[in-house]
């Protein structure tokens, strides 16, 4: 009898993670079918929502001033779009390309840094990451697939505007992770410089803390299953990429940014990341400011490092006087 009573522990038991495991793949894998607006600081308990005013014409802002939507191939057939804002000056001081996080658009995630880059020379491309907005794609890879698409935006740029044009990577949370897992690639040589707003160190990281603290899951057996099922169903694992691995390999200066107030993508993560890189490097840490609120939070102090660090490994300045 007992027998029996254990045998029905292990299949309940096995029944419940198996479930989970679904769960949490539908949650944090599979594109959502009716996915967020940009006009999320609306409600009440978006991480914007204290923003909403300077968010609101903010993104007014960014529609006015997108020429088009820019459009490519990524390396696995999927078709990609970007915003193009272009530069107010004849001869910009170079591109930024920014990539967004997790679940969420440039025009959120950017929409209050975008007219910061504007006023300082360049030009943006603010890409849709793959299986999100206009992008195609149904599984969301934490970068591991993400930055190869990278990869091929500044390819898309540099072809597009020549080797001259200065070209720097942006990204924040997950964006922040893909721009510094691409900086271990074979990057356009005219690639200047990589900002990195609290990005984390690797998609199995960041989903063993999201499993412990939104879920109160433990890592084992859950996320070898999820790994599992993950490369079954959607191609990739998530012990594929790892930032301070390609940040080992990486040449490019980088700047990082961080709130220290984050509890979704621990500081630790930024702290990793900044340790593994063998570049030039800068951190700014930002008191009081939570997961991807650096520059909303102190808009003065990170436009001012930001700006130093344009300037400081930014070449336009020099190509135009030659030109």
């Amino acid at each position: 009898m007992w027998l029996w009573i254990l045998l029905g522990v292990v299949v309940l038991a096995a029944l419940v993670v198996t479930g989970a495991t679904f769960y949490f793949f539908r949650f944090s894998i599979l594109r959502f079918k009716h996915e967020r607006t940009d006009r999320q600081y609306e409600e009440k308990d978006s991480i914007w929502h204290p923003y909403r005013e300077r968010m609101e014409e903010a993104q007014t802002w960014i529609r006015e001033h997108t020429a088009e939507l820019a459009e490519m191939l990524s390396f696995d057939g999927l078709r990609l779009r970007a915003l193009y804002l272009p530069a107010e000056e004849e001869r910009p001081r170079g591109t930024i390309i920014a990539f967004h996080g997790y679940r969420s658009l440039a025009t959120i995630d950017f929409a209050l840094e975008a007219r910061f880059f504007h006023e300082q020379g360049y030009q943006l491309l603010l890409p849709y990451q793959r299986s999100h907005g206009e992008s195609e794609g149904k599984y969301i890879t934490y970068g591991v697939k993400e930055q190869y698409d990278c990869q091929d935006w500044a390819r898309y740029v540099r072809d597009r505007f020549g080797v001259q044009m200065d070209i720097f990577l942006s990204g924040i949370s997950m964006g922040a992770s893909t721009v510094l897992m691409a900086s271990g690639l074979t990057l356009p040589k005219n690639v200047r410089g990589i900002i990195a707003d609290c990005g984390f160190t690797s998609p199995w990281e960041i989903m063993k803390h999201v499993s412990r603290r939104d879920f109160k899951l433990p890592s084992f057996p859950l996320l070898h299953l999820l790994d599992l099922l993950t490369r079954l169903r959607a191609g990739f694992s998530l012990k594929e990429a790892d930032t301070c691995k390609a940040l080992r390999e990486n040449r490019l200066p980088v700047l990082f940014l961080h709130g220290e107030e984050d509890d979704f993508v621990p500081l630790s993560m930024t702290r990793q990341n900044f340790s593994a890189c063998r570049a030039e490097k800068d951190v700014f840490l930002v008191k009081g400011a939570g997961h991807a609120q650096s520059f909303a939070t102190d808009t003065e102090g990170c436009g001012e490092k930001i700006a130093e660090f344009l300037q400081k490994y930014g070449t336009a300045a020099t190509h135009n006087e030659l030109l």
